[in-house]
């Protein structure tokens, strides 16, 4: 064993079984841990071309090893195969799961079958078992949360029991939290676990810091704790501001990479509204993950009234690309939508397409128009209940858009609608999002801060995005906050040298190649699960709106230079022109005898 509880919970909702199983040092070594080992298992035992919606899928809830013994670990990632994209798809969320999950004695649990009624998973000393949950049909994620306000909480809303294909997972969802609930909000996994029959799993630990630590050198732990919040206080703080990544808005509006209208600008009049600054002055409550000391979600006094500040991506993906510019409306909008577990960006991204068609005259039993609240809030509970056109819509934009024969005006990425950054402006999230492992994706490569600072070529893009998708797939199965290394005053490498060194004391031996070498088999691994389904070059392409140029600024990304970015990237990363990854290269990074 290298790390006191290596071990993991198999869920078997089918037959109503539950089974501890360690996994062996060879496995962890390689993979550690979150994102890296649920990965592995997931390529290992699901199989190629089943129905996401099926028995035979299976959904991946896993912590890493450094939750609880050291701070700001305390991120769950969930994974699975996308009901939304049909491809590999993991979703990460903040919240108390996590370190709960450890303090348990477990670094992840796998949910397989299908029970025949609802069900919630219980975890505590006393019991592991499925309990009926019949009753919390149709409740949201709040009202859950408050049913089990003494318990850490990850649950699905009623659009994750609809089968809403970007239904998303929610943890310590409450209407008064006193930690900083989180959303896994991507691809759909809140659908799977609803087609599981499985409305929640609810979790209290039990283990002691000592258990959990052992074989730690305690003042070596106590050392890098030590050093480590002082440079959270010194360096990270001053990075992040407060509230989470809101302040992005500014920026994005300033460089004119804002989605406005679907995409079609980047900019607008009013933008300032709903700049950080503008969600009000008083703060009077500032939250956090647990053992993390930042503190970024936040509660503020809007015309008097409390709000909870929300983030970029859904400020601007339901805000500027909406043209809905009250800020009060978007608290509405974020609270309804965490409420019946829907993603923010999806959400906002098939409105624009809609109001956009009704601009054009493309609809014809159906209209909403830019800025208007009563009709997107109306078409919110349509799409999270399947009534009405919300029934298509609920299949995602790639289904929509087909069916509406209106796939011009779809701005997705292997299904998966783009968030809010218009890479015509930023050329480097182009190849980012062509080549994010669950399709259009800023988080595994966000190379917008590098590209307004810096003048960089085609090339440096390419090394850029490739290093950024191995730091950030190696970081996730720690798993490491995104808003650390990113917002650190000092560079980001400094950081993950000291995560190394945390990780060293558990029993394994990395340095700074080897660790990026894990995030580079990981990602491999990834693609090879993508491959198996049927992905090639032709899916690592973009959208069409983003090969015309832009109604504003004439900004365009050009075809040629695209594909000559992709021959660069497929290069670099040892694949072969079709995106196919070589049998030297997953012999160099690890995963002989895969393909």
């Amino acid at each position: 064993m290298i790390y006191p509880g290596q071990t993991i919970l198999r869920v078997d909702l089918s037959n109503d079984k539950i089974e501890e199983e360690e996994l062996p040092d060879s496995i962890v070594e390689k993979f550690v841990g979150g994102k890296g080992l649920a990965t592995y298992l997931m390529y290992k035992e699901i199989k190629p071309g089943i129905d996401p919606f099926s028995p035979e899928n299976k959904l991946y809830v896993f912590g890493g090893p450094l939750a609880f013994i050291y701070p700001t670990f305390t991120r769950t990632v969930v994974v699975s195969k996308s009901p939304l994209t049909g491809l590999y798809c993991d979703s990460n969320a903040g919240g108390s799961f996590s370190v709960e999950l450890r303090r348990a004695g477990y670094v992840g649990i796998v949910l397989e079958g299908r029970s025949d009624k609802m069900k919630c998973l219980k975890i505590t000393k006393e019991e592991k078992r499925l309990i009926d949950c019949e009753s919390l049909k149709g409740k949201t994620t709040y009202e859950v949360g408050e049913v089990f306000k003494d318990y850490s909480v990850l649950t699905i809303g009623p659009a994750g029991e609809n089968l809403v294909r970007f239904a998303n997972v929610c943890i310590d969802m409450r209407k008064n939290p006193m930690t900083r609930p989180g959303v896994a909000g991507r691809g759909g996994l809140g659908a799977v676990m609803g087609s599981k029959n499985l409305k929640a799993i609810i979790l209290k630990g039990w283990l002691r810091l000592d258990e959990l630590a052992k074989g730690v050198d305690r003042d070596v732990q106590k050392d890098l704790t030590s050093k480590y919040l002082k440079i959270l206080q010194e360096d990270v703080v001053p990075g992040i501001g407060v509230g989470g990544n809101l302040p992005v808005f500014r920026v994005a509006a300033e460089a004119r990479i804002l989605p406005v209208k679907n995409f079609q600008a980047g900019s607008h009049e009013k933008w300032e509204e709903l700049a950080d600054d503008a969600w009000g002055k008083i703060t009077i409550k500032r939250i956090s993950c647990p053992t993390c000391p930042l503190r970024c979600g936040t509660t503020v006094v809007e015309n008097g009234s409390l709000t909870e500040r929300i983030e970029y991506e859904t400020v601007a993906m339901n805000g500027s690309n909406l043209m809905i510019v009250s800020r009060k409306a978007l608290a509405q909008i974020n609270t309804t939508l965490n409420a019946l577990g829907m993603d923010t960006i999806t959400t906002g991204n098939i409105a624009a397409f809609l109001m956009e068609l009704t601009e054009r005259g493309l609809l014809r039993d159906y209209r909403i128009s830019w800025g208007d609240l009563e009709s997107y809030m109306r078409l919110i509970h349509d799409i999270a209940y399947r009534r009405g056109i919300g029934n298509l819509l609920a299949e995602g934009l790639a289904r929509a858009s087909k069916e509406l024969n209106a796939e011009e005006y779809a701005v997705h990425i292997k299904r998966l609608e783009i968030p809010a950054y218009d890479p015509r402006g930023v050329v480097g999230m182009a190849l980012a999002y062509a080549t994010a492992d669950r399709g259009g994706d800023h988080l595994r490569a966000w190379t917008v801060a590098a590209e307004l600072t810096s003048k960089l070529t085609l090339e440096d893009l390419v090394n850029l995005t490739k290093y950024l998708q191995d730091r950030n797939a190696a970081l996730w199965t720690l798993i490491a906050c995104d808003n650390i290394p990113g917002n650190s005053v000092k560079p980001p490498d400094e950081m993950i040298r000291i995560y190394i060194r945390m990780l060293n004391t558990l029993g394994f031996s990395y340095d700074e190649e080897s660790f990026l070498k894990l995030g580079e088999r990981i990602y491999n691994l990834s693609r090879l699960f993508n491959v198996r389904e049927g992905v090639r070059r032709e899916d690592d392409s973009l959208p069409p709106r983003f090969l015309k140029p832009r109604e504003d600024t004439g900004w365009v990304i050009t075809k040629e230079d695209f594909e000559r970015m992709l021959d660069m990237y497929y290069s670099k990363r040892g694949w072969d022109s079709e995106g196919v990854p070589l049998k030297e290269t997953l012999d160099r990074v690890g995963l002989q005898g895969l393909i």
